[in-house]
Parts: structure tokens; sequence; C-alpha cells
């Protein structure tokens, strides 16, 4: 296998990279694809897929739903819980390992050269000439490298560092139907908590024989994730008897992208949770994934047959297209982090509001517009309130890398 030879290597199976080399391939672009996982792999995530992710999917997914969500039942600090409902549907509940397994088959199918159970041990990107990139069964050469391997990226380390990022984080499980109490699932609803812990939440997304249980939030406050998920099962009386004292949470870390961040170099660049594409306010990364995917390989296409290998266009284009969503879901978080109580009673009451939330989860508004949605009459008022949301954010955002710098010493 030295010396074989591709355009591009992607570094990654999940969404992200199974897209990014599908369509790669799909244009005659000569894509190898590695993974240090064999599929089908279970991935740590709640498994709600928006749908907005669907919009940047080329091929249907409906034989992977295994619920289809378009009411919410939604509570403060684990009380006053209210259902609100939309007539689309808004979220779909997935099972990663099946989902992750798909995407990567349709890359093969495309003519992508996948290997699995490949953990890639070193890479060179520097110079003008090929990337070389090295595993256990050999040496591969590309004229370009994305970098698709999730939150704890190798690549990524070749353009930033880690507290060049905003850092959240998560706690899960699954737990299957009979654990649960009876009635404790509700036709197409998906159970939230917020305003319990600062910046974070709660959630129980239903499958077809099993739920997601789990929260998530800044690692500033990741310690106190697993208590949080005991106390929702517990307000919500989800589960049998004993059964909590049987569950086993899965944590994990997730990266959003900030100024600070590149994007890419000349010979690389960076998708999905590599990139820090994971949206704050609601957690969703897979939606962001996928759009990535589409932006990069478009980017790649045409540097190669421009005859001028330079992939920095990257960087102003994501950063245009999905930069200020997320720009604008970190300070919303950070609005209702400051002010919970009255962001809870304008989304329980205000109608705008809610169907702007939903069209935002299915790809058709954005926050900026939800923002103007909640201040309504009182949008003059957003520069004080934006200047004191900064404060807390740059507050969160230290707290955050202290966190992680901490956790690289330990």
């Amino acid at each position: 296998m030295s010396g074989a030879e591709f355009d591009a290597i992607v570094i990654g199976g999940g969404p992200a990279g199974s897209l990014t080399a599908y369509y790669l391939a799909s244009a005659g672009i000569r894509t190898a694809l590695f993974d240090a996982s064999s599929f089908p792999r279970p991935k740590p995530c709640g498994g709600g897929l928006q749908a907005r992710t669907l919009v940047d999917l080329p091929f249907d997914l409906t034989h992977l739903f295994r619920r289809t969500m378009n009411r919410v039942s939604l509570s403060f600090r684990l009380r006053d819980s209210w259902t609100r409902e939309y007539p689309l549907p808004l979220v779909y509940g997935v099972r990663r390992t099946e989902f992750d397994h798909y995407l990567l088959e349709r890359a093969r199918s495309a003519g992508v050269t996948v290997h699995e159970s490949s953990p890639v041990r070193s890479f060179e990107a520097s110079g003008d000439g090929p990337v070389t990139v090295r595993i256990d069964r050999g040496e591969f050469r590309a004229q370009c490298l994305i970098g698709a391997d999730g939150a704890n990226s190798v690549v990524r380390t070749f353009l930033n560092q880690r507290h060049q990022y905003f850092w959240q984080a998560a706690v899960y499980c699954e737990v299957p139907d009979e654990w649960l109490n009876d009635g404790v699932v509700k036709p197409n609803c998906m159970f939230i908590d917020w305003g319990t812990l600062p910046s974070g939440y709660a959630w129980m997304f239903p499958k077809d024989d099993h739920v997601n249980i789990g929260a998530g939030g800044p690692v500033s406050i990741a310690k106190h994730l697993k208590r949080y998920v005991t106390n929702f099962i517990a307000k919500r009386r989800l589960l049998k008897g004993n059964t909590p004292d049987r569950l086993t949470l899965i944590g994990h870390q997730l990266p959003t992208h900030t100024l600070q961040a590149r994007l890419a170099a000349r010979r690389v660049l960076l998708v999905g949770d590599a990139a820090g594409l994971v949206e704050p306010l609601t957690g969703d990364g897979i939606s962001f994934a996928c759009q990535s995917a589409k932006l990069a390989s478009r980017c790649i296409f045409r540097a190669l047959n421009s005859g001028r290998l330079d992939l920095s266009e990257y960087h102003s284009l994501l950063t245009a297209e999905i930069g200020k969503e997320l720009q604008w879901s970190r300070k919303l978080l950070s609005v209702s982090a400051s002010f919970p109580r009255l962001i809870h009673s304008v989304f329980k009451s205000n109608d705008r509001v809610w169907q702007t939330f939903c069209k935002i989860l299915r790809g058709e508004d954005s926050f900026e517009q939800l923002k103007k949605d909640i201040l309504g009459p009182f949008e003059f008022a957003w520069k004080p309130i934006d200047l004191f949301v900064r404060s807390r954010e740059r507050s969160i955002f230290r707290q955050n890398a202290i966190a992680t710098q901490l956790k690289a010493l330990v």
C-alpha cells in the first residue's frame, strides 16, 4: 500500500467526513477516507437529528428515523412544565451507529477508498508538496487533507490550539423502554429542561424501543451534569424503581468555533466537530457538519481544477454561511443564562418566538431573527444587553479556557 496517491484524503468517518468524501468522489475526485474505528461503531450523542440537517443531505434517510418529533415538553428548573407543538417535523430520533454507518457506506459506493480500523499515526502538510498521511499499513499522499476527526481532532492541531474554541460538555445514556414508567413517552414529543444550570439543559429524545436521556453545558459546569441528569429523571418520574442506579452515563466534549480559530490553510481544512461547528444554544453539531461537507467539497473541487491549490477561501466561505449563526447562537445562549426566567416566559407565551425557533430547527430562519423576535418592540435596548452579555460571555470563555488547560495538564 505504501506510496498510494489520491487527490484528497479525509481523516474521520463521521457525518462530516463521509459526506465530504461522498461529494468529492461523486465529482470524480480520487478520495481516500481513514477512520480509527470499525463501522458500525458506537458514537456518544443524543441522537436528535434536527430537520434542517436534511437540507444538506443528497439522499433519503427516512428509513433511519426511529421517531419523528414535532412537540416539545419544556420545563424551567425542573418545574413549570408545558408543551408546545409545531405542524411540521422538528427533530428526528436516530441511532448514530446506524446513521454514521449508512453515510460511510454511501461514500464507499460513490467510489471512496475507505480504510476502517486505521488510526492515522502522523501526517505532513507543510510546504508546497503533497500531503503525506501515515497509518500502520503504509504511507499515502494526496493534494489536500480534510480533518473530519471529531472533537478531539488531530488535524485541528495543525491549525489551532484547543483553547481557541468555546467548549461544552455533555453526558448521556440509552434507556430501554421497559425501564420507563408507563405513559412517560408521549407521541412525537421530546422533553427539555433549562434554567437549572447556567447555560445548560437536559433532554429526553424517544426512539423506537428506547429513549436517550442526557444533559449538556459549558465545560465549566461539566462536573454538575451527571447530578443534573439524575434530578431530571427523578423530577420527571421517568424510570421505574431503582433503575436509575443501573444507568451508565457516557460523557464527551463539544467545540464551537471562535474568531480566534482558523478553518483552513493552503492544503488543509476542517469540517464538522473538528472545525468546531457545534451550535451552542441547542448543542446540535450534525446539521452544520453536513453543511460544512458541501462547502468543503466545492472549495476543494475548484482548487483542484484551478491548477493552484489553495483552500484558504474555505475559511471565509464557511464563516459567512455558518459562522454568523454560531455567533448569534452563542449570544442567545448567554442571554438565556443571564435572564433565564424571562426567556422561559417568552418562549412559553410568545407564539412568534416559538414559530421562529421551530423554523430554525427546520433550517428556514436564523438566530438573528430569533433575537429580534424575543426583544420585539424593545429591540432598541439590544446594545446595553449585548454589552452585558459580552462581559458574561468573556467570563464563560475564560472559565472554559482555564478548564480545558487544566484538563490538559492532568
